[in-house]
């Protein structure tokens, strides 16, 4: 068994100027990022963490930088777990026909629409493909003990509700409190069993780790979480 803890990076540029930046790499870590990994780097020293992946994209890359130099393990790059594309949205701020584009695509994965995208995106399927094909990897290399992963919002919202054993994606959307804030943990259980891996889902978007208080955002208001 491999418990696989699935961070979110810390606060980038473009989360502040709420761009979409699901694939450019030119958005780094803001001090308040750099702040939240240090935070959480602090409270993952007291696990027992074996492995350490990190999307390629660079604020994730800067977040496990600074959880690798406190943990004294190496962070390896893994591509299947960077953030989904969005096509056309990209670099386009987050309001107006582009917010609303996107929430569209958002209600249709969650209503299982799996091969919509956004035009030059990627579909829900192609994420889903991905993300398996990642853990996979992740699994493989380390059969037992405790991994973290630090991914992306949107990525982690957009997968892990729709794979792990006995969620109901509609069910769980139609909650308050499931966007996952910077440096927010969501640990799974990841067994396989022959050629295929189960996943329990043990905890969503925890932030106790951080001296902050996060807001809890509506699902109207994902794609804040998302960059």
């Amino acid at each position: 068994m491999t418990t696989i803890y699935l961070m979110r990076h810390g606060q980038s540029q473009a989360n502040v100027e709420k761009i979409f930046a699901n694939s450019n790499e030119g958005f780094p870590l803001t001090e308040e990022g750099i702040r939240q990994a240090e935070m959480a780097a602090r409270f993952l020293r007291l696990k027992n963490i074996r492995r350490i992946y990190s999307s390629p994209i660079l604020r994730a890359i800067e977040t496990s930088s600074i959880v690798s130099s406190e943990l004294e393990i190496e962070a390896k790059p893994l591509d299947e777990i960077r953030e989904f594309h969005v096509g056309e949205l990209e670099g386009k701020l987050i309001e107006g026909e582009a917010a609303s584009a996107f929430l569209k695509l958002v209600r249709d994965w969650i209503g299982g629409k799996k091969d919509e995208r956004i035009p030059e995106g990627e579909s829900h399927r192609q994420v889903i493909t991905r993300f398996w094909k990642g853990i996979n990897t992740i699994v493989d290399e380390c059969p037992e003990g405790e991994v973290l992963a630090v991914s992306h919002g949107g990525f982690l919202s957009m997968t892990l509700p729709f794979v792990c054993n006995g969620i109901d994606p509609e069910d769980f959307f139609s909650r308050s409190g499931v966007s996952i804030a910077n440096c927010a943990i969501t640990t799974v259980k990841a067994c396989r069993c022959g050629d295929s891996i189960s996943l329990e889902l043990l905890d969503w978007a925890n932030t106790s780790h951080m001296e902050l208080d996060f807001e809890k955002e509506p699902i109207e208001n994902i794609w804040n979480s998302e960059d």
